[in-house]
């Protein structure tokens, strides 16, 4: 989800009346959520493909960080 996709779920809770406030709310907190987490996921994958560039020669210390980063997705 882009950013521009949770600036339109903000501007949509910002205009909801507020008895639609609720659901607004809850669609602009699982927006956030969503790119976040994509977000989260983007960068652990260029860290762990600096580590695959810098730890060719330590198969070791590169199962371990692997291990770690599938382990904090979970």
């Amino acid at each position: 989800m882009s950013i521009d996709e949770v600036m339109d779920a903000a501007v949509d809770y910002s205009n909801a009346s507020w008895l639609d406030q609720d659901k607004a709310r809850d669609a602009l907190i699982a927006a956030i959520e969503q790119h976040v987490a994509e977000e989260v996921a983007r960068e652990r994958e260029e860290l762990l493909d600096l580590v695959d560039s810098y730890a060719k020669d330590n198969a070791d210390l590169k199962a371990a960080i692997r291990a770690r980063a599938e382990k904090e997705a979970t």
